[in-house]
């Protein structure tokens, strides 16, 4: 696994919380039940990912790039925590709206307890220490800011330190506890099913959840799937920098932009649209407080926000790098009464978008060709370094 694998598994796990309930009133008793729908559009690269998180195969990424791949793919993630264990085999199902078009409901299926893995210590065999060096910049402008980039040498780190500013990136972010197991439990996708939610399916309308060992759920959504961010490149200034442009969702609370590169040296680098040096915001579902929080100390750019310029330094000292784009949307939120209520329910939002620097856009079209004040910038010729090197450790394609 090189260096971005790493990185990104390690962004991806800062990201992940530990079992918890939607809150209700501190003088109530907590609900029996809590419902949670994390509901996310994909664009860009992202929309040619494969459902449950799989890694999408080098001709699915070519299909991306020459644009036979989708514009964008829906994704909904259920989780269905009940304080009632199940006296029989576990049984729940989502009922959904006609126009979601997947049928009567999703079954929601409670996963197998894995087998504890016995744990081990010390090195592995072969291993070694990290090479190379972490680069880190932020902000959206022309140039990189004083002091940037911060510099972290792999090599001079003595073993289990934690690389200064590190703990900053993982933390800086207010994010919600989510259930991943309970007494009762259920979720979709799952081992039973894990089909693809269809481009044009809609989950406006009625929901139930029905379960043997939780209480009956019931709401109507209002709010559908968020549109896609269209994330692309809108041509280079004179300076080398890139401009980046989306077209803004008329839901979304905040918008940030994070980019993993690397270059031949064997340097790994990190960008991110923040005012502050720290890798934040997360780049998943935050709650809309903590993206207006998020966004008067600079780390999250307002709604109204549809350009970053990339700064020139970045683009020089990575050519090629991965670049993603969250559009933070809004929550709803439910309960079977005002008090004291048996069950909640939350559907949380998002729109997400990704593509690689220096490469022409989906279907060969480039967006900044013909815009006015643009100058169009070939991507930078490296021996013995390109797409190729980026793309398998970003995606994690292993070599050939």
């Amino acid at each position: 696994m090189n260096k971005i694998s790493i990185l990104a598994a390690g962004v991806s796990a800062a990201a992940c919380g530990a079992m918890a309930y939607a809150a209700a009133p501190a003088s109530a008793p907590p609900p029996i039940a809590s419902y949670w729908m994390d509901v996310s559009t994909a664009g860009g690269l992202g929309a040619g990912m494969t459902p449950g998180g799989g890694r999408p195969s080098m001709s699915q990424i070519m299909g991306m790039m020459s644009g036979s791949a989708p514009s964008v793919m829906h994704t909904l993630d259920l989780r269905l925590a009940s304080k009632t264990k199940p006296t029989t085999a576990p049984e729940a199902n989502h009922l959904i709206p006609p126009g979601l078009q997947m049928g009567a409901s999703l079954p929601l299926i409670t996963p197998q307890v894995a087998k504890p893995v016995k744990e081990t210590y010390g090195m592995p065999q072969g291993y070694e220490k990290p090479k190379g060096r972490m680069l880190i910049y932020w902000g959206c402008g022309e140039h990189a800011g004083a002091g940037q980039p911060t510099v972290i040498d792999f090599s001079k780190l003595a073993a289990g330190q934690v690389p200064p500013g590190m703990a900053a990136m993982a933390n800086a972010a207010r994010m919600a506890n989510v259930p991943h197991t309970a007494p009762g439990f259920g979720e979709w996708p799952n081992n039973k099913d894990n089909r693809q939610v269809p481009a044009t399916g809609s989950l406006l309308g009625a929901h139930k959840v029905e379960g043997n060992y939780s209480p009956p759920i019931a709401f109507t959504l209002a709010q559908d799937f968020m549109p896609g961010l269209n994330l692309h490149q809108a041509g280079s200034l004179p300076s080398g920098a890139a401009r980046l442009a989306w077209t803004p969702a008329p839901t979304a609370t905040g918008y940030a932009l994070a980019m993993f590169g690397s270059n031949g040296n064997g340097d790994v680098l990190m960008w991110s649209s923040s005012k502050s040096p720290a890798m934040t915001p997360l780049m998943d579902y935050l709650p809309p407080a903590e993206v207006k929080r998020l966004i008067g100390t600079g780390h999250v750019m307002p709604p109204t926000t549809s350009e970053c310029v990339l700064p020139a330094e970045v683009v020089t000292a990575s050519p090629a790098g991965m670049i993603m784009a969250i559009g933070y949307g809004p929550e709803a939120n439910f309960a079977e009464a005002p008090k004291a209520p048996k069950w909640v329910a939350k559907a949380r939002f998002k729109t997400t978008a990704s593509l690689m620097l220096g490469m022409p856009q989906m279907g060969g079209m480039d967006s900044g060709a013909g815009q006015p004040g643009t100058q169009q910038q070939q991507p930078k010729k490296k021996k013995k370094f390109g797409l190729g090197d980026v793309l398998k450790g970003a995606v994690g394609i292993p070599s050939e």
